[in-house]
């Protein structure tokens, strides 16, 4: 499981010290529309860091629910970690759990990472973070 070593693992896989929060987020009706997040990958001399989110999409399953942030280290997903993975592998397991089980049950399971106090907070009823780059988008 997971979160057998908590904190200590994401402490000593990202190198700081950051808030594990786990939310059950429910999808969109159509399932298709995913979580509703872009993701961008981070990396240092050579090394996966872990992915990241980078705009949460108005109208979204993120969007509506409110707690996601930007910037939030996607730690685990239905409980399979996405940490020691490569940026590649942890983008293929999130784009497999929205896939199957996600729409399976209506809901996906997201652990995140968080520093503290570190980012501006997101509330969905007031605004959206959106971007128009080409980064990966979470649909699906």
């Amino acid at each position: 499981m997971l979160l057998q070593k908590g904190e200590d693992e994401v402490t000593a896989a990202t190198g700081a010290h950051k808030q594990l929060m786990t939310f059950e987020v429910t999808l969109n009706d159509s399932g298709s529309a995913g979580l509703g997040i872009s993701v961008k990958g981070s990396r240092e001399e050579g090394k996966d860091l872990g992915i990241f989110v980078k705009s949460i999409i108005r109208g979204g399953a993120a969007f509506k629910d409110g707690r996601l942030q930007v910037n939030d280290q996607l730690v685990a997903v239905n409980g399979q970690s996405l940490l020691e993975k490569t940026n590649f592998d942890a983008m293929e397991t999130l784009r497999h759990s929205m896939s199957t089980d996600g729409n399976l049950r209506g809901m996906i399971q997201i652990v995140v990472a968080r520093r503290g106090g570190s980012y501006p907070q997101v509330c969905a009823r007031r605004r959206a973070i959106i971007s128009k780059s080409p980064e990966i988008w979470i649909s699906g």
